[in-house]
Parts: structure tokens; sequence; C-alpha cells
């Protein structure tokens, strides 16, 4: 079997680190990018079966990568990661959805381990939590 490919956009290297080492840790094949201008050639290299978004970035926002996602008709599960306001986080989710995307969470920061490393396990069963 195959490992999942997860892709995950944040401007935070130390972010992207830490979930890395959780990730693999599950069987996970990981690509990470912290520049939001890299993230469509990196989807469209790896064809993630997970991508993991940080919504508050310089320059861009996960809001403008789920709009490449749909534009895309990514089939990939999306996890949202933010330290934003709540009722924002939930609008995202509500967004991503409109467009017809498998939003499968969020995930608030700080991130926990144990948080990120059980929705991420269900995600490895196909399970949507």
């Amino acid at each position: 079997m195959t490992a999942l490919r997860v892709l995950m956009c944040d401007d935070e290297p130390a972010v992207g680190a830490f979930v890395r080492r959780i990730t693999e840790g599950l069987g996970y094949e990981m690509h990470f990018t912290d520049q939001a201008e890299n993230f469509a050639p990196l989807y469209r290299a790896c064809r993630p079966d997970v991508v993991i978004l940080d919504l508050v970035m310089p320059g861009t926002d996960g809001i403008e990568l789920l709009r490449f996602l749909a534009r895309e008709r990514s089939s990939a599960r999306i996890l949202l990661m933010s330290g934003f306001d709540p009722k924002m986080r939930e609008a995202a989710v509500l967004l991503g959805e409109a467009h017809s995307l498998r939003m499968v969470g969020i995930v608030a920061k700080p991130v926990r381990a144990a948080d990120l490393r059980e929705r991420l396990a269900a995600l490895g069963g196909g399970e949507e939590v």
C-alpha cells in the first residue's frame, strides 16, 4: 500500500517541521511549503490525498488557496489549521464546503500533538472527522 500524501502550506517552517514529525510518524508522505506562491505547483506535482492549510499567511491566505483547490476540483481532504477567530475558521470551512471541497475540520493553533495525531490517524483510515 502506498503512503497517503499530505501537502501543507503554513508560513511558519517550525509548524511545518512539527507537523512533518507527526505525519511521517503515521506513515504519511509529507510535502511542505512556507510560500503560498509555491502551493499550486507543488499541489499539481504531488497530487495530495490530504491538504493542511494555514488560514492567515503574508501575501495570501488560506481562503485564496481554497479557491485554487476548488478550481482544480480537488478531491483531497482538507484540514484547516489556524489560531484565527473560531467564527472565521468556521466560515472558511463553510466556504470550502460551498465549493464542494472535502473539508474535514479545523485544528486550532497552538497545535496539540495528540489532537493532530488523532485527526490524521482517522484520515489515514479514510474517515472524515
